[in-house]
């Protein structure tokens, strides 16, 4: 789950990842009872929201009014958020003819999250059925006082706030809790007992192995996890060299990289693979391997990648990995998105080595995922 902490005057954002909630909410835990009154959607037409309404026109509470609710706020290259897709929709399938409608509010952490229009392809790519709003502003999200990705907020026919939980989890709770407030809404409602709630699952629990933490490459709110001796310098080229080794849970560069607040852009000319190409190298313990990446500052490019030396291969290759005619595994980056990089038949401990292809090459995260955080669609 990622956190992020708001300074509402300036809009100053500080974020950060972190696998424990609120209170004394847990990632395996129950959701939290409320009874407020849920913050409107701003009014369609009002010009100083930043909201764009996707999947839908413009929605108020007042449109929603008998039906209950849930408000999920998502950001679309958040590990986190991508694993709770196949519940909502799943939730959604069931439920919407009962009354139950799921409002996604899309609200960005790093730059390329803030275009509608790679918002837009998110939703499209992972098959969203219902509403969402890109919140670029953060209004909703102010609205809500909410500090985390993703965070669920399940709202009664009458507009009342009934439930909450940050990260992910408490599916079973979630389901009951849904089928409760419908219930509460329309009493004539009978659920068959064919259709059986499902436990709740604690894939956070140590029996799971516990993953390398979210690797921030950049100088993300002073969490970078570059440990070059030449450090950060923000705004400026560097000529990075390799140190003789790279710890758990951080990167290494070599050649010529800027500093950026998002992520390392490569500043280097084209090159091929090779033992002196210029490289990004960083070490983790998980059992799937994600990133962020994009060529915003550039053009589409391949990204050679290797793990423990050897090149990736049918058994351990992420679903965007590809395998050129002589079996060097690559990545076509050409989009702003999250990228599945390694898919390894068990947990373990790697290092994994990057070497971009051209300029303008983006890296801005590593995330992970551990063994009971693998069956979820890839998309």
């Amino acid at each position: 789950m990622r956190k992020l902490f708001l300074i509402l005057a300036g809009l100053l954002v500080i974020v950060g990842c972190v696998l424990t909630a609120k209170g004394q909410i847990t990632e395996g835990g129950a959701l939290t009872p409320l009874r407020v009154p849920a913050p409107d959607f701003p009014k369609p037409g009002a010009d100083v929201s930043g909201t764009t309404w996707i999947n839908s026109p413009p929605l108020t509470l007042a449109d929603l009014h008998g039906k209950v609710v849930l408000i999920d706020f998502w950001e679309y290259t958040c590990i986190n958020c991508l694993r709770t897709f196949e519940q909502n929709k799943k939730w959604y399938e069931r439920y919407h003819k009962d009354g139950f409608e799921i409002v996604g509010v899309h609200a960005p952490e790093f730059d390329v999250a803030y275009s509608v229009d790679n918002v837009r392809e998110a939703v499209k790519r992972f098959g969203l059925p219902y509403p969402v709003v890109a919140d670029h502003w953060f209004t909703i999200w102010k609205s809500y006082k909410n500090d985390s990705w993703p965070s669920r907020f399940l709202i009664d026919a009458n507009g009342l706030a009934r439930f909450h939980r940050d990260g992910e989890g408490a599916d079973g709770d979630f389901e009951r809790a849904i089928r409760a407030l419908l219930v509460e809404a329309h009493p004539e409602l009978k659920f068959s007992a064919a259709e059986k709630v499902a436990p709740n699952e604690d894939a956070f629990a140590a029996s799971c192995g516990i993953s390398t933490g979210e690797m921030y490459v950049g100088p993300w709110y002073k969490r970078g996890a570059l440990s070059n001796a030449e450090g950060y310098q923000p705004g400026k080229t560097v000529h990075y060299k390799v140190p003789g080794s790279v710890a758990d849970g951080h990167a290494i560069l070599s050649g010529p990289w800027e500093t950026d607040q998002n992520g390392m852009i490569y500043r280097g000319k084209p090159q091929a693979p090779g033992p002196r190409a210029d490289r990004l190298e960083m070490r983790y313990h998980a059992r799937e391997l994600y990133s962020v990446m994009n060529v915003t500052r550039g053009a589409p490019s391949k990204l050679y990648i290797l793990q423990d030396g050897k090149d990736l291969t049918a058994a351990n290759q992420g679903v965007d990995v590809k395998l050129d005619a002589a079996g060097h595994s690559y990545i076509d980056v050409n989009a702003s998105r999250m990228y599945y990089l390694v898919a390894n038949t068990e947990f373990g401990s790697h290092t994994v080595t990057l070497v971009p292809t051209a300029p303008g090459f983006t890296i801005n995260s590593f995330t992970f995922g551990n063994n009971c955080q693998t069956k979820f669609p890839h998309l």
